[in-house]
C-alpha cells in the first residue's frame, strides 16, 4: 500500500505522474483534484505524505494535518509558458502564482516595446480579486496561472494559459516525499522506542513544554494520577488538581526525592527537573515513583538476587508438647499471628523463642514476605546499628562499596525478629523507638528516608517491665513492643514433654547424621527426666545429637542414655574455690574472676551465661574482650 499520494490539480500533471511509474521505483497513488470529483473521499487513511501544486497544495494544508509537498515550478517552466503566450501575439501578459511557488515577484518587467510582463501572487488578496484588478486596471491581454486563475480569466473573456510543471519537477517532488517518509519513520521509531521504555519502567514520567502543554506521558503516570483519557496536548493545569504538584510545575521548581501524598491516598516520591537551554526555559520533566511499587520491586529483587536465608522454616505444626499450659501458649500465638501488632516473647534460653517467631510469621498474612532474625546481644552497639539500619558507601571505615541495606529494609513486607532485646543500650533504644513510630529508616551516613512495612517480634529472658522501673529500659519502648505478650514455659516445668521432644530430636538427628538407630520402647529415655535441663530444648537437642553420634551399635539402651546424662552433669560441675589475686583495682579482680569461671566451663560462654543468668554482652564487658573478638554462639 502506497504511503505517497499525488493529487493532480490538472490532467497534464496526472499524465506526467503516470508516465513516471515506469521511470522510478518510488511507489505512489494518484487521484484527480478536479472539483467535480469527490476526491476528498478517495484519500486512503494509510497515506502519510501528499504531493500537489499551487492553490490545491495550499488548500490541502488547511484541510488536514498530513505533510504536503509542492510540485515545484522552475524558471524554465515559467519561461516556457511566457514564450507560448507571446507567440500567440499577446503583448501584455500577467503571470499569477501562489505565494508557495513564486514569492515576492517583481511587479512589472518591460522586456521590449512589444512585450510587458506583470507578476502577481495570491498573497496580494483573494485570487478572483487579483485577476479582476489585472484585467480592469492593468488591462492585461493574457493571464498565465494555475487552474483557478485560468478559469477566472476565461470567465472575463481574457486569454488564459495553464502554468504547468515538468515531469522532472514531479520526480523532484516524489524524491522529497520519500525523504519526508524516511524522516517520519525515523522519528516514529524513536518515539516508539522511547514510549516502550517509558511504559516498561515503574516510574510515572510526564513532560511539559514551555507553554504548559503536556507532550509525553506513560502508562505509569496515567495509573498513578488516574488520568481518565489521553492528556497529550492538554494544559497541565487542566489535568492536575493537586495544589502541591501545580505549584511545583508553575514555579519551575527543581525537586528531588520529595515525599508527597496524593488525594487518592497514594504516597509518591517526586522528581521534577526544569529544563533550561541558554538560560531560556524549554519545559520540564516530572518523574513520579509510587512508594508501594518501589517497595514491592525492591522486595522482589531481594528475593531473586539472593535468598540469603530470609525465610521462616518452622510452623506451629512443628511444636511437640502435651503440656496443657504450653498448648495454651501455642493457641495464643496462633491468634496473635492474625494481628499486625508487635509481640514480646518471654522465655529462657533454649525454650524456642525464635521457633514461635517463625511460626507466627508463617501463620500470618506476611508469610510470603521475608523473615529476618538478629540477636541483639551478639553484636556491639555500632555493629548492631549498621546491621539494622544499613549504611551508605563511605559512611565509616570499612564500609563496603555501594553501601548495604539494613535488616529493616530486607524485612520489608515481612517480619523482623529481635532476640535478646533487653540487652540494647538506652541510646539505641531511642533510635529503635523512632523507627517503630515513624515506620521509616535512614541508612548510616545517608540522607534518604526509606519507608518500611515490617512487623516486629521481640524476645527476651529478662523482665523488661522491671528494667523500666530501674531506668535501664525505656518505658515508651516497652509499651511499643509489648502490645501482645507470650510467656514460654521452661522444660523443667513440663517434664511430660522431655521424652516426646527427645524422640522428635532423635529422628531429626539420625537423618542429619545418616544413621539408623532403634530402641525397645520410650522407657530407655527415662534417665532424661533426672536432669534439670537449664538450657531447655536446646540443651536436650544437643544431648540427643551426642547420643546419636556416640551410640556404638544400632540399638539405644537406657544405659547409654544414662551415660550421656552423667557426662553432661560432670561437665557442669564447677570448682568450689577460685583463687584470685587481691588488687586495689576492683575491675581487674572482677575480670579475673570471670576469666577463671570461663575456664571452669571449658570456654563455653553460653553455658556460663545460662548458669549465672547474664547475657553475652554483659559477659563481654566483664571479660573486657577486645572489640574484634566475637562472643561464640
Amino acid at each position: 500500500m502506497e504511503d505517497i499520494l499525488i493529487i493532480a490539480p490538472y490532467p497534464e500533471l496526472a499524465k506526467d505522474a503516470m508516465q513516471l511509474c515506469e521511470k522510478t521505483d518510488i511507489p505512489f497513488s494518484l487521484i484527480s483534484g478536479d472539483p467535480k470529483n469527490p476526491w476528498q473521499q478517495q484519500i486512503n487513511p494509510a497515506t502519510r505524505v501528499i504531493i500537489s501544486r499551487g492553490g490545491m497544495a495550499k488548500s490541502l494544508r488547511k484541510m488536514q494535518e498530513l505533510p504536503v509537498i509542492d510540485v515545484p515550478v522552475t524558471p524554465a517552466d515559467i519561461l516556457k509558458s511566457i514564450s507560448a503566450v507571446a507567440r500567440s501575439g499577446y503583448k501584455k501578459i500577467a503571470i499569477i502564482t501562489p505565494a508557495n511557488i513564486l514569492s515576492k515577484p517583481s511587479r512589472v518587467m518591460e522586456l521590449s516595446d512589444q512585450l510587458q510582463l506583470i507578476f502577481a501572487t495570491d498573497a496580494d488578496g483573494n485570487i478572483e480579486d487579483v485577476v479582476k484588478r489585472l484585467i480592469q486596471d492593468e488591462k492585461v491581454e493574457a493571464i498565465i496561472g494555475d487552474r483557478v486563475s485560468a478559469q477566472i480569466a476565461l470567465q472575463h473573456h481574457v486569454h488564459s494559459h495553464l502554468l504547468k510543471s515538468s515531469e522532472e519537477s514531479v520526480l523532484t517532488a516524489l524524491e522529497t516525499a520519500m525523504n519526508v517518509l524516511r524522516a517520519q519513520t525515523s522519528e516514529r521509531t524513536k518515539t516508539k522506542e522511547m514510549q516502550s521504555i517509558l511504559d516498561v519502567i515503574h516510574e510515572g514520567v510526564l513532560t511539559i513544554d514551555p507553554d504548559g502543554i503536556i507532550k509525553v506521558y506513560n502508562d505509569a503516570a496515567k495509573r498513578i494520577f488516574g488520568f481518565p483519557q489521553d492528556i497529550a496536548g492538554r494544559k497541565y493545569s487542566d489535568c492536575f488538581t493537586d495544589p502541591v504538584l501545580l505549584n511545583i510545575i508553575k514555579e519551575k521548581k527543581e525537586e528531588h526525592q520529595m515525599l508527597h501524598t496524593l488525594a487518592n491516598g497514594k504516597k509518591i516520591v517526586i522528581h521534577h527537573i526544569p529544563i533550561y537551554i541558554d538560560s531560556i526555559f524549554q519545559g520540564s520533566v516530572g518523574i513520579y515513583q509510587e512508594i508501594s511499587k518501589i517497595q514491592n520491586m525492591e522486595l522482589n529483587i531481594r528475593k531473586r538476587l539472593n535468598d540469603r536465608g530470609l525465610t521462616a522454616k518452622n510452623t506451629f505444626d512443628d511444636f511437640v508438647t502435651t503440656n496443657t499450659e504450653m498448648k495454651q501458649v501455642v493457641t495464643e500465638a496462633r491468634s496473635y499471628a492474625q494481628s499486625e501488632a508487635t509481640i514480646l516473647v518471654y522465655g529462657e534460653t533454649g525454650t524456642g523463642k525464635e521457633l514461635f517467631a517463625q511460626s507466627i510469621h508463617n501463620a500470618s498474612k506476611r508469610n510470603k514476605g521475608p523473615f529476618v532474625s538478629v540477636n541483639c546481644a551478639a553484636l556491639s552497639e555500632n555493629l548492631l546499628e549498621s546491621e539494622l539500619f544499613g549504611y551508605v558507601e563511605g559512611a565509616f571505615t570499612g564500609a563496603i562499596k555501594g553501601g548495604r541495606p539494613g535488616l529493616f529494609e530486607l524485612a520489608h513486607g515481612g517480619s523482623l525478629f529481635l532476640d535478646e532485646i533487653g540487652e540494647i543500650s538506652l541510646p539505641f533504644q531511642a533510635k529503635l523507638l523512632r523507627v517503630l513510630q515513624e515506620k521509616e529508616v535512614r541508612r548510616i551516613g545517608g540522607d534518604r528516608i526509606i519507608p518500611i512495612d515490617v512487623r516486629v517480634i521481640c524476645a527476651t529472658n529478662k523482665p523488661l517491665f522491671d528494667l523500666t522501673q530501674e531506668g535501664s529500659f525505656r518505658e515508651d519502648l516497652y509499651y511499643r513492643l509489648s502490645v501482645l505478650e507470650l510467656s514460654l514455659i521452661p522444660l523443667r516445668d513440663r517434664k511430660e514433654d522431655v521424652i516426646p521432644l527427645a524422640v522428635s530430636f532423635l529422628k531429626a538427628e539420625m537423618q542429619r547424621e545418616n544413621r539408623v538407630l532403634v530402641w525397645e520402647n520410650t522407657d530407655v529415655f527415662l534417665p532424661l527426666l533426672d536432669h534439670q535441663w537449664l538450657g531447655n530444648a536446646r540443651e536436650l537437642q544437643n544431648a540427643i545429637h551426642r547420643l546419636v553420634i556416640c551410640t556404638p551399635e544400632g540399638t539405644i539402651t537406657q544405659d547409654l542414655v544414662s551415660q550421656i546424662i552423667q557426662s553432661i552433669k560432670k561437665k557442669q560441675k564447677t570448682a568450689q574455690k577460685l583463687e584470685v589475686e587481691i588488687s586495689t583495682d576492683f575491675r581487674k579482680m572482677e575480670t579475673d574472676i570471670w576469666r577463671k569461671l570461663l575456664n571452669q566451663y571449658d570456654g563455653n560462654k553460653e553455658r556460663l551465661c545460662q548458669v549465672y543468668n547474664i547475657s553475652k554482652t554483659t559477659l563481654w564487658r566483664k571479660l573486657q574482650i577486645d572489640n574484634n573478638e566475637q562472643i561464640g554462639e
